[in-house]
């Protein structure tokens, strides 16, 4: 039984009022096909188009920068596995697909000058093209869908317009085209069945040419007819978010100038706006763009918190760096996009707000500057955004991405981001307990368990007790966001993702309705309380490792008493010398496959033996010992859990690589022991002096339980440690003038009769918001509700009473304040 003890009267600090807010990058094809519910894809007809300072290579597999970095294209159809698992059929203009016709790009006669070709069709008799949309074209009987497109016929030419499936007609319309120049054609109609699979149709029946400029498949009904889809908004909408942060992550930056993010690339009609191929394998149409960001951000009563390109394409994908006129145009698409936001009606960009439907302007008291970056170049480029922008709206608060205040310079928030494991996050509960409070303020831009079960409840569990320790802590973390929000059913790139969408339906993972309670209830103020419970210990397993400088020599090692050998050459090789073994250097393949895992190349790692699911055991060895030589002795040596994302699938890494074995690391230099924790370097026990034998072979001996593990030097005790371990149950505590809200996450596998003891009088009746499940339980298309909140009646609440935890849950219960009445 766990305890939590609340003290209403002890106000720690108000609550952040903007806590928990979302944030959208496009990814998962998000936004096209997706938020922004276009049903054609391919509608500007320049998917495989590479951008313009890329190469393509092996067939149009991949494109190349100029920087070198690589990426899956495959002619415009974006990953291998999303052809291969759709069932895609090759066709020279993506999503396009002709019978007895004949269809070619059109780089010169295009719609408009933002467009960098049109679609030319010579049409055989009975002939026609056809697009097959997003795995299909949706439709739902009795809803209204809207269909235009420019076009041109340099003689008059009658089409047909369809749905079809199965080769059944399922809508028709006939349009005569005519005129030599681009004209525009619209067409409504009314869906008289569903299904998600359809195929959208322009049929000639006698022939002739036409060519196309842009075309547009959208539904009429839209969340508050500002063009977005109604389901994903609505659960959006449910999760109360408070703020959105926007238009990405690694979007932003690009991986090249031209694929960078551009305000002016995003505004205007749909057709006018230059489509980009965005890092995330496919490109994108801009139709979801800065002013249907700040609509949603309207409509759903958020904060926009907008991200922008400070120079500099992503550090993690070969960056280039702007400079000169290149940079000066980067920042002043910025300021015209706040211009855009909140200027007046009268001002050059409030007059094209007002053009887009929207005269008043919108909020905009958050910008972060940049996504992801560091180091002097972003320091530079953050300074002289920061000045510029500070001057003419001194109301912004400026996000910066790293802590840039430790070398002085001016900044409001720092967004944070973590992607790892359960126990990682449940570990880190305390993570902001000792964070200086003269500092800047903390934005946790980025946050998901990516390892293991991603996707569970098991996954939420552990976010969740992070949330936790972040509303501890909201003094200084004001904002929080996970990441990503949303992901196209067949065209996943990154998992895990909040809400899972098709032509059809949606759903959403665990995760979604942790945030949902979380964010849900919060309360005035943190009020002072305390948690008394057990702990819960890191699940660990695997065999000894060697690592550190190349060139250790040893002997005899074993393991329960039983000879082993290096089984898994991470890096470096075990070579036989008489009766010792020397780890020679990395080989170039290696330290080239390291390189990518963004690990160090000058160690070597092997592990000795085999049984990676090993808990208890007992590990010896000797090593020869010389000055200024550094041993390092890895243990429990096994493979974390991998990431589903994989930027390219045709060159995977190794099975045992660098980047996911992870042993605890005990590592002795110049007369020191230290015992650390992979995860983030923090020692496991004390450093220690040790002393060493010089010139000759010392012995070296480990022991673990699963629980406690000890360190010898020949045969002396000099290190002992626990496994990282992790509360069973954690807690916070907000109040109101009329209500406590207590919000506990119970993370073991045993329910909890959790006493909870109050400082005042409370109703009896009481609600409790409950998500809680089985450790593994999750969401998919054909159980989309098996895991989700519900919300119950109780009664038993007093001053003192005990709430029933269920394992593996989060629960927030709202209990009502009770008047002491006198006399």
């Amino acid at each position: 039984m766990s305890t939590i003890t609340v003290k209403t009267a002890e106000k720690r600090f108000p609550t952040a009022k903007n806590l928990y807010g979302i944030f959208f990058e496009d990814i998962n094809r998000a936004g096209d096909g997706g938020l922004y519910p276009e049903m054609l894809r391919n509608r500007s007809f320049e998917d495989s188009i590479p951008p313009v300072e890329c190469e393509t290579e092996q067939e149009d597999y991949a494109i190349i920068t100029p920087a070198g970095w690589r990426d899956e294209f495959n002619h415009g159809e974006g990953l291998s596995r999303w052809i291969r698992e759709n069932k895609t059929e090759y066709t020279p203009i993506p999503a396009w697909y002709s019978e007895n016709a004949e269809m070619k790009l059109d780089r010169e006669d295009t719609l408009n000058e933002k467009r960098s070709a049109a679609l030319a069709v010579s049409f055989l008799p009975q002939g026609c093209i056809y697009n097959t949309g997003f795995t299909g074209i949706p439709q739902k009987a009795g809803e209204k869908y809207h269909f235009y497109m420019f076009a041109k016929a340099e003689e008059p030419v009658k089409v047909d317009l369809l749905i079809e499936k199965d080769n059944e007609i399922w809508c028709r319309t006939e349009i005569n085209l005519c005129g030599k120049g681009y004209q525009r054609y619209d067409y409504e109609f009314t869906a008289g069945k569903t299904a998600g699979n359809t195929k959208f149709v322009i049929r000639c029946q006698k022939g002739g040419k036409l060519k196309l400029g842009f075309t547009s498949l959208m539904p009429v009904d839209t969340y508050n007819s500002h063009g977005l889809r109604k389901d994903l908004v609505e659960k959006l909408k449910n999760m109360h978010p408070t703020f959105l942060r926007f238009p990405g992550g690694c979007i932003v930056e690009g991986f090249t100038p031209s694929t960078a993010m551009r305000f002016h690339n995003t505004i205007g009609p749909v057709w006018e706006r230059p489509s980009h191929l965005l890092m995330w394998h496919y490109r994108t149409t801009n139709g979801l763009g800065y002013h249907e960001y700040l609509q949603l951000c309207e409509d759903l009563d958020m904060e926009p918190l907008y991200v922008f390109n400070c120079g500099m394409t992503c550090q993690a994908r070969n960056s280039v760096l702007m400079e000169g006129e290149e940079l000066e145009e980067m920042i002043q698409d910025t300021l015209d996009a706040i211009e855009y936001a909140v200027g007046p009606a009268g001002s050059r960009w409030g007059k094209v707000r007002a053009l887009m439907g929207h005269p008043q302007p919108f909020k905009m008291n958050y910008v972060e500057i940049g996504n992801e970056n560091w180091g002097p170049d972003y320091e530079k480029r953050y300074l002289k955004c920061y000045s510029i922008i500070k001057e003419r709206y001194p109301f912004i608060k400026f996000v910066a991405n790293s802590h840039v205040e430790e070398k002085e310079l001016p900044v409001d928030i720092v967004d944070e981001h973590f992607y790892n494991s359960v126990e990682y996050f449940a570990e880190n509960i305390h993570f902001y307990d000792n964070y200086d409070r003269k500092g800047p303020e903390i934005f946790v831009g980025e946050l998901a368990v990516l390892r293991g079960p991603v996707g569970q409840l098991y996954a939420a569990m552990g976010e969740a007790m992070f949330l936790i320790g972040m509303e501890r802590n909201q003094d200084i973390v004001t904002l929080a966001s996970y990441a990503p929000l949303l992901d196209n059913y067949h065209y996943y790139a990154w998992y895990p993702n909040l809400i899972i969408f098709d032509n059809l339906q949606s759903y959403c993972i665990p995760t979604y309705y942790a945030w949902k309670l979380l964010g849900g209830s919060r309360g005035n103020h943190v009020v002072a309380s305390k948690d008394t419970t057990g702990v819960l210990y890191r699940p660990v397993s695997g065999m000894p490792s060697l690592l550190g400088p190349a060139g250790v020599r040893y002997r005899k090692a074993a393991w329960n008493g039983k000879t082993v050998r290096a089984v898994h050459e991470v890096m470096g090789h075990e070579v036989a010398a008489e009766e010792e073994f020397i780890i020679s250097e990395p080989d170039e393949e290696q330290k080239a496959e390291s390189a990518k895992m963004g690990v160090k190349l000058d160690e070597v790692l092997v592990v000795l033996g085999d049984n990676e699911t090993a808990v208890k055991g007992t590990f010896e060895i000797e090593i020869f010992a010389e000055e200024g030589r550094e041993i390092g002795i890895g243990v429990y040596s096994s493979r974390i859990p991998k990431e589903v994302y994989m930027n390219d699938e045709t060159h995977p890494p190794r099975e045992w690589n660098a980047g996911i074995v992870r042993p605890f690391q005990w590592r002795i230099k110049d007369g020191r022991s230290t015992f650390m924790n992979y995860q983030n370097s923090v020692p496991l026990a004390a450093e220690v002096p040790v002393k060493l034998i010089m010139g000759t072979y010392n012995k070296f001996r480990y022991t673990v339980t699963g629980r406690e593990m000890s360190l010898y030097v020949n045969d002396e005790l000099i290190q002992k440690a626990e496994v990282p371990q992790f509360p069973a149950m954690a807690s916070v505590v907000c109040d109101t003038e009329d209500e406590v809200i207590v919000k506990i996450v119970n993370i073991a596998p045993e329910p909890d009769d959790i006493t909870i003891n109050l400082d005042c009088e409370v109703q009896s009746n009481y609600l409790a918001g409950i998500l809680t499940g089985e450790k593994h339980d999750e969401n998919t298309k054909e159980h989309p509700e098996k895991v989700q909140d519900i919300e119950l009646r109780l009664l038993g609440a007093s001053s003192h009473f005990i709430y029933h935890a269920p394992a593996y849950s989060v629960n927030v219960l709202q209990l009502k304040k009770r008047a002491i009445t006198k006399g």
